[in-house]
C-alpha cells in the first residue's frame, strides 16, 4: 500500500513510463474538455475549469519539460478536434493561455522543490557514506586496540621468560655480568618502554664510569652534566618527561633516566635513554620498567640476591615487600602478598614444589610460623588481586591434585593487596617471625 501511494505521488522513474503517463493524461483531459460545457458558444454560466487539472498533476510529478509538454498537447489537440468540427471560431484561447502558464508555474517549483530535495538527498547519502567510513575505521580501531591489549598481555609470559633467561646469563657468568648482561639488559627494557636509543653505564664506589658497556641505536652520548641524569643520581629513582607536571619544561637531553638499584638500596648501574616511543611512557609501563630494572640491578650485585628465600632471609624478604610499596606509592602500581602455612606439619615437601610453579619477576620465601609449622610467603610484583586471584585458584588445584582429601591441611590466606590490607599482612609477618617495626609504625599510621 505505502509503496503504491509513493508511486501514485512521486511518478515513474523510467522516462518511456512519465512520456506514456503524460500522453495519456493530454488524451483525457482533451476528453474531459470536450465534454464540458465551456466550449458550448452560448454558454454564460459560472463553472469550474477541470481540464486544468491534468496537466497540473503531470507538472507537479514530473516538472516544467512534461508539464508543459502535457497542456500544449491537450490544448493543440483540442484546437485539432474544434478544426474538424468547424468550431475553430470558438477556441478558448484564454483558457488555453492559463492553462500553460499554470503547468509551467508549477513545474518549474517543482524542478526547484526536487533540486533542493536532491542536495539534501546527496548530503544525506555523503553523510551516511561518512559515518559508516567511521564506523567501519572505529570497529578496526577497536580490534587493533584489543590485538595490541593481548600483545601487552602477552608480553608477561615474554617478560618472564627474559627475565628467566637473564638469571641463567648471570649464573653463568659471576665476574664482569655488565659486560654480558648490559645489551640484554637494554633489549628489555626497549620491549617495555620503546627505547631506541639509549646506553647503560657501570657505578662504582658510587661515582660513574663514563664508558658505555652497551649502547642501543646510533648518536648515543653521555653528558654527565645532564640536569636529569644528576637528579637521578641524587634522588636515585627512575625519571621521564612524562612525569613532569604541567608548566615545567625538560631541558634534558634524555628522555629516561633508569637507576638500576639492587634490593639493598646500593646503585649498580643507571641507564640513560634519548629517545623513547613516547605513547608507551604510560604509568603502567613505567611502574614495570622499574621493577624490571630492580630485578635487573639485583642480577648485577655481588651480593647473593635470590628470588627464592631460606627462612633466615625474612629481611630480605621484607626488602623485597618494601620496595613494592614504593612502586605502589610512586607508579600506581600495586602487588600482592599470598601465604600458604601447613597446619599439619606433614607437607613441607609440597610447599617446596609449589617453587617449581614460580614466575620470572616473584619472590618465594620458604619459612616456618611461630609454632613451628612449615610456611612458604609469596610477593607478586605488580599484580592485582584478581590476577592474584588466578594464582590462588591454580595453587589449589596444585594442593588438591598431589594432596587429594587432605589439601585443606595447608591454609591459603589471600590474597592481600600491599595498599589496602596492611594491617593484615603486618600481621601475617609476624606470625611467619619477619616482624618489621618500620612496616608496623606505617601499617598503623594508614589504619
Amino acid at each position: 500500500m505505502n509503496k503504491s501511494w509513493r508511486r501514485l505521488i512521486n511518478g515513474f522513474k523510467q522516462e518511456g513510463f512519465a512520456w506514456t503517463e503524460t500522453t495519456i493524461v493530454s488524451v483525457i483531459s482533451i476528453y474531459v474538455w470536450t465534454q464540458s460545457g465551456s466550449l458550448a458558444p452560448t454558454n454564460s454560466e459560472p463553472y469550474f475549469f477541470w481540464p486544468l487539472f491534468g496537466p497540473l498533476l503531470i507538472a507537479l510529478r514530473y516538472g516544467f519539460a512534461k508539464g508543459i509538454s502535457c497542456a500544449l498537447l491537450m490544448c493543440a489537440g483540442l484546437a485539432s478536434i474544434m478544426s474538424i468540427s468547424g468550431y475553430l471560431n470558438y477556441y478558448p484561447f484564454p483558457l488555453a493561455v492559463g492553462t500553460i502558464l499554470t503547468a509551467m508555474i508549477a513545474g518549474e517549483f517543482r524542478d526547484y522543490w526536487h533540486n533542493i530535495n536532491q542536495k539534501h538527498i546527496l548530503d544525506h547519502q555523503y553523510m551516511t557514506q561518512r559515518l559508516d567510513s567511521f564506523t567501519e575505521h572505529y570497529h578496526l580501531l577497536k580490534v587493533s586496540h584489543d590485538q595490541l591489549e593481548q600483545r601487552t598481555a602477552g608480553q608477561t609470559v615474554s617478560l618472564r621468560s627474559s627475565i628467566n633467561e637473564l638469571q641463567k646469563l648471570a649464573t653463568q657468568h659471576s665476574d664482569h655480568r655488565i659486560e654480558h648482561l648490559g645489551q640484554p639488559f637494554l633489549n628489555l627494557f626497549a620491549e617495555i618502554v620503546g627505547i631506541e636509543v639509549a646506553g647503560i653505564y657501570r657505578i662504582t664506589n658510587g661515582e660513574l664510569v663514563p664508558h658505555a658497556h652497551a649502547v642501543l641505536g646510533d648518536d648515543h652520548q653521555l653528558i654527565t652534566d645532564d640536569p636529569m641524569l644528576l637528579d637521578m643520581l641524587e634522588c636515585k629513582k627512575l625519571l621521564s618527561p612524562a612525569q613532569l607536571e604541567s608548566g615545567q619544561e625538560h631541558k634534558s637531553r634524555y628522555q629516561l633516566c633508569i637507576p638500576l638499584l639492587d634490593t639493598h638500596k646500593k646503585l649498580q648501574a643507571i641507564v640513560v635513554a634519548e629517545r623513547t616511543k613516547f605513547f608507551m611512557l604510560t604509568p603502567s609501563n613505567i611502574a614495570l620498567l622499574s621493577l624490571v630494572a630492580n630485578h635487573s640491578a639485583d642480577l648485577l650485585s655481588d651480593a647473593i640476591i635470590a628470588p627464592v628465600l631460606n627462612k633466615h632471609q625474612s629481611d630480605l624478604f621484607l626488602r623485597y615487600i618494601e620496595r613494592a610499596e614504593y612502586n605502589k606509592h610512586h607508579y600506581g602500581a600495586d602487588s600482592t602478598l599470598v601465604a600458604c602455612i601447613d597446619r599439619s606439619g606433614l607437607n613441607k615437601q609440597t610447599l617446596d614444589s609449589i617453587i617449581d610453579y614460580r614466575r620470572g619477576a616473584d619472590v618465594y620465601w620458604s619459612c616456618q610460623t611461630r609454632d613451628g609449622h612449615p610456611a612458604l610467603a609469596v610477593l607478586l610484583p605488580l599484580t592485582t588481586v584478581y590476577d592474584a586471584q588466578q594464582y590462588v585458584k591454580r595453587l589449589q588445584e596444585l594442593l588438591q591434585k598431589q594432596l587429594h582429601k587432605n589439601h585443606d591441611e595447608i591454609d591459603i590466606l589471600g590474597p592481600l593487596s600491599l595498599d589496602k590490607r596492611r594491617q593484615e599482612i603486618r600481621l601475617i609477618m609476624d606470625e611467619l617471625g619477619a616482624f618489621d617495626e618500620e612496616m608496623a609504625m606505617y601499617s598503623d599510621d594508614s589504619i
